[in-house]
């Protein structure tokens, strides 16, 4: 009678050990796939970033994005000329990049002609001269900084003696920041990028520390700070809380050097009517008041530009997103706001 051991090797119904293994692989083959699925679908449904702070720190666009729509700005007038043609010559950065704050000197008739920083290079003591080799004939330059970027700007003019050859280009279009991919969807970030989003904005939504800091790419990027009244002054879901660039805490901030630098720059530039556009960091506004409301009149007060500080930190608790919730960057308010500023200090130079 034949045996019907179980342990004979010829039985079908035994499972080999190599059939265990394939069977093994196959299962933890298949829960890799399902969790790369479950990652790569939550990022994509992630709404997509608008603002610079919330893509840093992975943070819910539909917790920290403003909920009261900007006030809109025709495209026509976000426009730049050339170097030639223009009346006014910005040299700015990513505040002048999407030409919001120039509008309002379009639409008051005057012909601005934008480059960027990396365009141009440092102010060197021969731009008056390149300007006007290249066929500026313009009344004004308006050298725009941020504040935490205004010192090394600073450093780099003081040091530069020739401009870098080559033709000024100009800015062909207005930049805009709060691009999204196609239907909406999160297509341009990593596959972590919708369980990190959500981690992070819980982590927001439940600390009772006054500060969070979130550790993304390798840096300390963006800070979470409670802010007083902040409902008052944010259009945010979680407007008692700020979003700011970590970097704000490190810079060098505004302060006398900085104006003693700009007036040994305007002594050699004597043959420019240069306005200084010092932009306050967002912090310095919403965290740092009392500082911000005094130390840019020294600049205005010297005749070099005028003071955006304390009119900022007045601004900002009248108008809601003032600087935009989930961006460093003002929003169209507060771009408008910057215009009307420059163009009424342009035009007090003018009728002096």
């Amino acid at each position: 009678m034949p045996s019907t051991d179980a342990s004979n090797p010829s039985d079908p119904t035994d499972p080999s050990p190599a059939f265990g293994a394939v069977q093994l692989w196959l299962r933890v083959f298949g829960t890799g796939v399902a969790i790369v699925a479950a990652l790569l679908l939550w990022t994509l449904l992630t709404p997509p970033f608008r603002g610079d702070l919330t893509r840093l720190g992975r943070l819910s666009e539909a917790e920290f994005g403003p909920t009261q729509p900007p006030h809109p700005v025709e495209r026509a007038l976000r426009v730049s000329s050339t170097l030639q043609e223009a009346d006014v010559l910005v040299i700015g950065d990513s505040f002048s990049a999407p030409l919001l704050w120039q509008s309002v000197l379009v639409n008051r008739g005057l012909r601005v002609a934008t480059i960027d920083w990396l365009t141009l290079g440092p102010v060197c003591a021969d731009l008056g001269s390149v300007l006007r080799t290249q066929g500026f004939r313009g009344s004004a330059v308006v050298i725009e900084s941020v504040e935490r970027g205004l010192d090394g700007h600073l450093d780099d003019a003081l040091a530069c003696a020739r401009t870098r050859t080559g033709r000024l280009q100009t800015r062909q279009g207005a930049r805009d920041w709060d691009t999204v991919g196609p239907f909406g969807l999160n297509t341009s970030e990593t596959l972590f990028t919708g369980l990190l989003t959500t981690l992070h904005t819980r982590d927001a939504r439940r600390s009772d520390a006054e500060e969070l800091v979130h550790h993304t790419d390798g840096a300390d990027r963006v800070r979470i700070q409670r802010v007083p009244n902040g409902c008052q002054r944010f259009s945010h879901r979680l407007c008692e809380r700020g979003l700011f660039f970590a970097d704000d805490q490190t810079s060098a901030p505004f302060g006398p050097s900085s104006v003693e630098r700009m007036q040994q720059l305007a002594r050699r530039h004597t043959d420019l009517s240069i306005t200084w556009l010092v932009l306050p960091n967002k912090s310095t506004v919403y965290l740092e008041p009392e500082r911000a409301a005094t130390v840019g009149t020294t600049l205005e007060a010297a005749g070099l530009g005028p003071d955006l500080f304390g009119a900022f930190v007045h601004l900002s608790r009248q108008t809601r997103d003032l600087y935009s919730p989930n961006d460093t960057h003002t929003s169209t308010e507060g771009h408008e706001a910057l215009g009307q500023r420059v163009f009424d200090w342009l035009e007090r130079r003018t009728h002096r």
